[in-house]
């Protein structure tokens, strides 16, 4: 069974390594320096050897004694002056002969001279007050520095690998709830389940996992509500379609006889209210195969292709109501990626949107831009009246009308279906009152750079 524990117990034990590590480090200088001092390769301060000059010592026998210790040394005769024997650097040989000259210890920094004498001979040792390596070639490299860098050196270590070893335990977890927040509600995606050894982790995994089995089950319930609507309105439009083919087949018969002009005006308007009701009912099968549509989104669109097809499609819309059309682009990019039928229909949609809200002899702009970060824009502009307040919060809603009687033409679908095809770009669809006045709406795709290629 795996042992668990808190992110606080998880923390102390990283301290409590670190404090570990400090007095192992600690322990490791002290036995360092000792084995130093025993090989005879350190003489640290307080060192001491007492020294036996008798009147009856030989010049051998002083040399024998001082020669197992660490010190450096001169022996001089009393009565010449004269250097007798000696184990010291020449550098320092001065200092040993003010010592000799004026019989008091001289002191150099941190190094002592001390003269010891008898009749014979005056012997004159040299003592450092501070560690020092005794080798003469390592003497200008202080032992203590040496011991501050070894100590900082070590704890640094110690501290690098107790919080490593945390950062990694924390990163593992971290990129674990990552991963299945990322696949999570994905169809066909199996989330292997793990746990880890931090409650609250684990904790955390375990409401991940819960939530990612009810958010699977949301969207299948989803899925087969959007298939059972779409196949309701495939029904209703198979069972709609024989009565709308008699009725206007009656129609066609009844304008084949004789009519009077009461009766012409009748016939003009049926067939104006099943044109209405066509184009109507058209739009919501659309609308409800998108819902459900599996289409490819990733297709490669000709930027520049494209605009000139949507241009050809929008003259006529634009034509009849004598429309100022532009299109204006400022990308930077030649080939965009998304479905290009859904895109030239959700397109359309806000264009008529606009032919329909816009005074005669007005004007239509559509720019289209990749300012935005990580999106391209297209910006539909119309100079009629600006949106309501209450357009600019429901509009992209199915069934939305500004014209509550809906007598004319517009039947709230056309932006609902622009505002999921911008959805399904992984984008979003802005309604706006832009400062020079009129409409404004702007449909957003995602900008796939990887694949984007620069003009």
């Amino acid at each position: 069974m795996m042992k668990r524990y808190s992110i606080n117990k998880r923390i102390v034990r990283t301290v409590v390594e670190i404090v570990t590590g400090t007095i192992v480090n600690l322990i490791l200088l002290l036995v360092l320096s000792y084995a130093l001092i025993f090989a005879g390769q350190l003489n640290t301060y307080g060192t001491d050897y007492h020294i036996s000059i008798s009147d009856n010592r030989t010049t051998n026998s002083i040399k024998n004694q001082i020669e197992h210790t660490v010190f450096d040394y001169v022996l001089f005769d009393s009565e010449t002056g004269e250097l007798v024997s000696g184990k010291y650097q020449k550098k320092d040989l001065q200092h040993y002969k003010e010592v000799f000259d004026t019989g008091n210890s001289v002191s150099k920094g941190s190094i002592l001279y001390t003269e010891y004498e008898n009749s014979n001979f005056a012997l004159v040792i040299r003592r450092p007050t501070i560690p020092e390596f005794v080798n003469p070639n390592f003497r200008h490299v202080s032992y203590n520095l040496v011991s501050y860098l070894f100590l900082i050196g070590l704890e640094l270590l110690f501290i690098s690998i107790s919080v490593i070893k945390l950062l990694k335990e924390f990163t593992k977890n971290f990129r674990l709830i990552e991963k299945i927040s990322l696949n999570m509600g994905i169809p066909g995606m199996a989330i292997e389940r793990k746990e880890t050894e931090m409650l609250e982790f684990n904790n955390i995994l375990l409401t991940l996992y819960q939530k990612d089995e009810e958010l699977t089950k949301l969207l299948e319930m989803e899925k087969k509500d959007k298939e059972d609507l779409s196949f309701q309105v495939a029904a209703l439009a198979h069972d709609i379609k024989t009565p709308l083919t008699v009725l206007k087949g009656n129609i066609e018969l009844l304008e084949m006889t004789d009519l009077d002009e009461k009766q012409l005006e009748f016939m003009a308007s049926m067939n104006h209210s099943v044109g209405i009701f066509e184009k109507y009912f058209n739009s919501m099968v659309n609308y409800s195969r998108l819902l459900i549509e599996d289409k490819d989104y990733q297709e490669n669109i000709d930027l520049s292709e494209f605009l000139d097809e949507l241009s050809l499609e929008c003259r006529d819309i634009m034509f009849s109501k004598q429309i100022d059309f532009q299109i204006v682009n400022t990308a930077d990019i030649q080939m965009i990626k998304g479905n290009r039928l859904n895109l030239d229909r959700a397109l359309l949609n806000i264009l008529s949107n606009a032919a329909r809200y816009c005074s005669e002899e007005g004007k239509v702009i559509l720019s289209i831009s990749s300012e935005r970060s990580n999106f391209i824009s297209f910006e539909i502009w119309n100079s009629g009246l600006p949106f309501t307040e209450e357009a600019l919060k429901d509009g992209g809603k199915l069934f939305y009308t500004e014209n509550k009687g809906r007598s004319d033409k517009h039947y709230g679908i056309g932006l609902s279906f622009a505002q999921k095809i911008a959805m399904r770009h992984q984008g979003e669809l802005v309604l706006s009152n832009p400062q020079k006045g009129g409409a404004q709406v702007t449909l957003l795709i995602k900008n796939i750079s990887e694949v984007a290629t620069k003009k």
